[in-house]
């Protein structure tokens, strides 16, 4: 066993998946196991259950399964890298040259703590003399709820006041300067109210600040920007990170709202939008979305202002989302500055006030269209579809559009959609787009071939040409070898009389494997048996892993319900002799009418014989033999 896979185990063996999952919803026990609600999508009776001795959750709702791994990837949006090295450190496993050769997973300090101790300290000077006017500013705009939960801080307005916290602590200057803290000497963030950058894991990657109402230009009279940043940094990549999205996640939001702000996020956060987040300093990005697919079950929301600045954003994010696996629906805000407008209790407001503004928000993010019908809206509002040359130009437009798409199939459902859109059938649009090519198309054929518009003929897939295991076994088949493998988990004992060979599943055949390869290893019990497949699984190397998951965390909960294996084994198998002698006899008879309608009577004769034969063993022992 390799040092990855031995990492793995250790980790799997040190990790309580109960007390982890404890973490994040309170679980009930019932008998053997522990239920809750589900933290991967919305319930009303809990079906999401935890089986404490094989160390794997099932939810019987959604369908989601899997691991401490698994768990950690789908809940807080992680790498199994990135879930490895948490658990890691909660279990106090070494990950010294599991990466690499004689490689640390960490060279140098870590800047994610050094800069949560500058978080802590701004913390401290909020609550401090200094912070009074910072403090009231927060109150100001609702948010005072919000400075513990939210870790907000202020950077003191006093001439190197964050350089001598830094040496006192000895903190590395290098990493202040890089997350933007200190400048050429200065410090930009002084006198500004401070929000702490968090990633999806919760860790401090930058900050950002705000100025305090009735600052004072500065002495040439430069006017300071109202928000700042801190910088892109080798910890800090703002096409990727969104602001508010580790709270999202332990909020368990399935539904993403994307804003502009971090006081609307954590207004709306306040109001009780759990779903909402922001970029940072950028437009929305196609790395955004891929970060949002890992657990954004119920789709995104994109909030935008409807004025020209926010068409054009909604624009841009059309061509950042067309390869997204997101559903993602887009909203023009109309008679709003910002979200914090409509969600903010203000004070001394009449509570009804407050109730109808929040409730037209929510209808606001409920009733947003999808992305491709809101990008048409704006296209009409400067373009009349009922002129030949606008409606080239359109056509043109969507050329570009789906020169972007990778996916064959996407591309045509997208075409699908367009020509719905513009009411022209697809062959008409298809001809459009010939004749009027995308900006840059032979640039994007160079790179990537087959994108261009002029190979998007509809065609329908023919299934001789599918893969022969894309052919599923049929579903009693299927339903009776899942059944045996639950079986051979409750007794692993029994895996070396199973003849693979025999089986028509190619996932219980995968997943036998994989349980020999445990007791192989000297896993013997039950939990041993699962804990190191769901191991072997939990990483994606191994090819259509999350199928095998979901088959063998139903298998274990099968597995449950029998009361006597080795009775239910020899049942098993009396069944499986009945079909394969069933599928023989079915055989033979096909063989033997197209024997006789050939006219060749020696195969006839010798194939009858066969069938005889069958037929008299059925009859010594028509229970199909034993086990």
């Amino acid at each position: 066993m390799d040092r990855f896979e031995e990492a793995k185990l250790r980790i799997k063996e040190a990790i309580d998946l109960v007390a982890l999952i404890e973490s994040y919803v309170p679980l009930k026990p019932r008998g053997r196991l522990f239920v809750a609600l589900c933290p991967f999508h919305q319930e009303k009776s809990p079906s999401f259950t935890v089986y404490a001795d094989s160390q794997h959750y099932h939810c019987f709702g959604c369908g989601k399964n899997g691991d401490a791994f698994n768990f950690l990837m789908e809940r807080d949006g992680l790498t199994f890298r990135e879930a490895m090295e948490t658990l890691a450190d909660r279990a106090q496993v070494s990950l010294e040259g599991v990466f690499g050769r004689g490689e640390s997973t960490q060279r140098g300090p870590d800047p994610h703590q050094l800069l949560g101790e500058v978080r802590s300290w701004m913390q401290q000077m909020l609550h401090s003399a200094e912070g009074q006017q910072a403090r009231d500013y927060l109150q100001s705009r609702s948010l005072s709820a919000a400075i513990e939960p939210w870790g907000l801080g202020y950077c003191p307005n006093r001439s190197g006041a964050l350089r001598h916290f830094a040496q006192e602590r000895r903190l590395p200057l290098s990493i202040l300067e890089q997350a933007g803290l200190l400048k050429n000497g200065r410090e930009p963030f002084a006198g500004r109210v401070m929000f702490p950058i968090e990633d999806e894991r919760g860790r401090t990657v930058g900050f950002g600040g705000r100025i305090l109402p009735g600052a004072k230009p500065h002495a040439d009279g430069f006017e300071p920007p109202k928000y700042i940043n801190s910088p892109e940094s080798p910890f800090f990549n703002k096409r990727r990170v969104l602001y508010g999205l580790h709270q999202a996640k332990r909020a368990g939001s399935r539904r993403i709202i994307v804003m502009e702000g971090y006081t609307d996020v954590i207004a709306c956060h306040l109001a009780g939008f759990p779903g909402a987040v922001a970029a940072l300093g950028t437009a929305f990005t196609h790395e955004h979305s891929k970060k949002l697919e890992r657990y954004a079950d119920d789709g995104v929301v994109l909030l935008f202002d409807g004025d020209r600045a926010g068409q054009q954003a909604a624009v841009r994010a059309m061509r950042e989302l067309v390869n997204s696996q997101l559903t993602v629906k887009i909203a023009l805000m109309a008679d709003a500055k910002d979200p914090a407008d409509y969600v903010v209790e203000r004070q001394g407001e009449d509570p009804d006030l407050v109730i109808e503004r929040r409730a037209r928000f929510s209808d606001l993010v409920a009733g947003a269209d999808n992305a491709l019908s809101t990008w048409f809206q704006l296209a009409r509002r400067r373009l009349d579809f009922s002129q030949p040359a606008q409606l080239e130009k359109v056509a043109r437009e969507c050329a570009l559009l789906l020169s972007l798409v990778e996916n064959d199939l996407r591309r045509r459902a997208l075409l699908q959609d367009m020509a719905r859109h513009l009411a022209v059938p697809p062959e008409g649009l298809l001809r459009m787009l010939r004749k009027y090519p995308a900006r840059g198309e032979q640039k994007a054929q160079a790179a990537t071939p087959g994108l261009v518009p002029s190979d998007l003929d509809i065609k329908e897939i023919d299934p001789a040409q599918l893969p022969d295991d894309a052919v599923a076994a049929p579903r009693p088949v299927l339903d009776a070898e899942r059944d045996l493998l639950a079986v051979l988990i409750s007794c692993p004992e029994f895996v070396e009389r199973v003849d693979a060979t025999t089986l028509k599943s190619p996932e219980v055949t995968q997943l036998l494997q994989l349980i020999r390869g445990a007791i192989a290893d000297g896993r013997t019990t039950r939990g041993d048996v699962a804990r190191h497949v769901f191991a072997q699984l939990s990483d994606g190397q191994i090819v259509r892993s999350e199928g095998l998951r979901s088959v063998l965390s139903r298998s274990l909960a099968r597995a449950d319900e029998i009361k006597d294996p080795a009775a239910f084994y020899a049942m098993l198998e009396r069944d499986r002799q009945r079909l394969n002698a069933r599928n023989s006899a079915r055989g033979l008879r096909q063989q033997l009418q197209a024997a006789l309608a050939a006219g060749d009577t020696d195969t006839a004769n010798r194939l009858t014989q066969e069938m005889v034969a069958q037929m008299r063993q059925s009859t010594r022992n028509p229970a199909g033999g034993g086990a």
